[in-house]
């Protein structure tokens, strides 16, 4: 089988692009070694149209690729889907999942495996309303506000009973003049509001931290935050316990202690000498899903309509756990984890698997109002 990847870079986190490309290639390589043929193009941060689009025809069409595996955001695959119809191939397309559609109805060819950044930023919004306080303030970056994650916490809080009283969004570098004076300077004069609903990537994350703590009436604060703002990089910069409370939804941890997620890490390990990440899941799940075509397929692989109507009875034994498509959506779901930090602590603690079903279809039919704009390259990549 030749198979065509679309794989962006990433400054900020320049692990990306090898991770998921180690995954990826860690599960094809066994048990079936050989029958797998990987032909890459780089795009870049993944935020330019014209060249994202030559380079997947490149591979469709003049390199042959029998399948279309693509790590760009939603707005680049809306530029590529006539493409991608044309083809009548499968093609699977990756990222975070800070991006969710307008039009939620599936592409019969067309595959989502995403990190679901934004059904958790949902998730988290409704969490933030567990107790009798009603009133938040937001806090993101220029950067990470450009994706509609900010859009499904804020949704989530709002629907449950929540109000917005503030919105901070910093536009400065990360570095030692990260600043994050106005939205301290808002809950010293607003003593009713002491709930923050965060989006940070995990850089500005740890910066937004470090400066958190240092305010002098954070005790009263409570934290409800993105999965990035919960991986080691955010939290590894506080070393005497954070002065608030942090919760929050995350994808998958390392401590899952399933023997899929095990086989996963120590695969990993064995074939890279490096610690499995969220990029080298994604690049592992991707290979889990080829195999699946490869086993289900007498070779045959070029009617992508119905390779993906027959992964739907299929259900894939993932690190995170149970991955299965969603027919409504042709969207692949996992289950998501509830993680908490207490209070003058710095341990992460997974408080439960959520039963994700229910909520992922509320979800899913919220309609989207209003104009939808943002950045066009996929998040994580700049």
């Amino acid at each position: 089988m030749k198979i065509g990847v679309l794989y962006p870079r990433s400054n900020a986190h320049p692990e990306l692009m090898t991770g998921f490309m180690n995954g990826l290639k860690a599960a094809l390589e066994h048990p079936l070694s050989g029958q797998v043929k990987l032909i890459t193009e780089s795009i870049g941060f993944g935020g330019n149209e014209k060249e994202v689009y030559e380079k997947t025809e490149k591979l469709l069409f003049l390199e042959g690729a029998e399948l279309l595996i693509a790590f760009v955001d939603l707005r680049i695959l809306e530029v590529l889907q006539p493409l991608l119809i044309q083809s009548g191939k499968l093609a699977i397309i990756v990222n975070s999942g800070a991006n969710y559609p307008v039009n939620w109805a599936p592409t019969p060819n067309i595959l989502n495996l995403t990190l679901q950044h934004a059904f958790m930023g949902w998730l988290t919004g409704k969490e933030a309303l567990a107790t009798d306080k009603t009133k938040s303030a937001v806090a993101t970056t220029f950067y990470d506000g450009g994706y509609l994650h900010m859009a499904a916490m804020v949704n989530g809080f709002e629907k449950a009973g929540g109000i917005i009283t503030y919105n901070y969004v910093n536009s400065q570098s990360y570095d030692t003049y990260f600043s994050i004076t106005p939205i301290t300077d808002f809950l010293s004069s607003d003593i009713e509001t002491d709930t923050l609903l965060c989006i940070f990537d995990s850089l500005p994350a740890s910066l937004f931290y470090s400066c958190l703590n240092e305010y002098s009436k954070n005790h009263d604060l409570r934290l409800f935050v993105s999965p990035m703002m919960l991986e080691q990089a955010a939290l590894k910069t506080i070393k005497e316990g954070f002065h608030f409370s942090i919760d929050g939804y995350i994808p998958w941890h390392n401590s899952i202690q399933t023997n899929a997620n095990n086989a996963f890490i120590e695969i990993i390990h064995e074939k890279t000498n490096k610690i499995a990440t969220v990029f080298s899941l994604l690049g592992w799940e991707t290979g889990l899903i080829v195999n699946e075509i490869l086993s289900m397929n007498g070779g045959h692989f070029t009617n992508g309509s119905l390779l993906a109507s027959q992964l739907l009875e299929r259900k894939i034994n993932s690190p995170r756990g149970e991955l299965k498509l969603d027919p409504k959506t042709n969207y692949f779901v996992a289950p998501v984890y509830k993680c908490s930090i207490p209070m003058h602590s710095t341990n992460l603690s997974i408080d439960g698997v959520l039963n994700y079903e229910n909520e992922w279809d509320f979800f899913v039919e919220i309609p989207t109002e209003g104009v939808v704009s943002g950045w066009t390259n996929t998040y994580l990549c700049y």
